[in-house]
């Protein structure tokens, strides 16, 4: 009878031992498996950040790429606008190459004082029995009739201005001939005429156009895993 109860307890101690080690091994297992799992899901995620990466860095150099073969391009016109011999006839100096007439026509900024200067000096100051009554460059006038740049063809921006000028009707048309001339962009909107006697004195209001200088920077573009 005691060597039967001897087995009995025997046998649950060996159940109860081999309970401990399945149970061991099944920790063991899951522990390696959720290892394995977490592993694997950041080797994923690497994966597809460095396919992100190299994407970014494809896309970059070819964006190189096509710069440098628009370089070559606007070289090429470059050169080709300097043997204008049309720019080269309304240069304002003998020194300056052709292609400086464009940038004279359509600066990259409003430049108040040059385009006073211009209309004062080169424009209305050589005309015989002129006179220049007033002369503004009004950019808070000239805010209401800015053309946004997102609604104009290539960004093109206005610059009010307005002037008076008086003399004979002769000096108003040669006056008047030399404003169409100007090799800066200019637009007359309005002119009133008032005579007195032989003299006639004119209102002129309108705009001159620049184009704003496009930002070029290098950009940095940081990915966050």
């Amino acid at each position: 009878m005691k060597k039967d109860i001897d087995g009995v307890i025997r046998k649950r101690n060996l159940i109860a031992k081999t309970r401990k080690t399945v149970m061991f091994w099944v920790a063991g297992a899951s522990c390696a498996l959720g290892i394995t799992v977490v592993i694997a899901f950041m080797l994923i995620q690497n994966i597809i950040f460095g396919g992100e990466v190299i994407s970014k860095k494809k896309d970059t150099l070819q964006t190189i790429e096509s710069n440098i073969k628009v370089v070559h391009e606007l070289e090429a016109s470059i050169r080709q606008l300097n043997t204008n011999e049309e720019l080269k006839t309304v240069s304002l100096s003998t020194d300056s190459r052709p292609l400086q007439s464009i940038l004279d026509a359509l600066p990259a900024d409003e430049n108040r004082l040059a385009l006073g200067a211009s209309l004062q000096q080169k424009l209305f100051a050589g005309v015989p029995g002129l006179t220049v009554d007033s002369l503004s460059i009004d950019p808070a006038a000239g805010d209401s009739q800015v053309v946004a740049e997102e609604d104009s063809p290539d960004g093109v921006k206005e610059l009010a201005f307005a002037a008076s000028i008086s003399g004979s009707a002769d000096s108003l048309k040669l006056a008047l001939q030399r404003l169409e001339k100007s090799i800066r962009a200019v637009n007359v909107k309005e002119i009133n005429a008032i005579s007195s006697g032989t003299s006639v004195s004119l209102q002129i209001s309108g705009s001159a156009y620049y184009l704003p200088a496009p930002n070029l920077e290098l950009t940095k573009k940081e990915m966050k895993q």
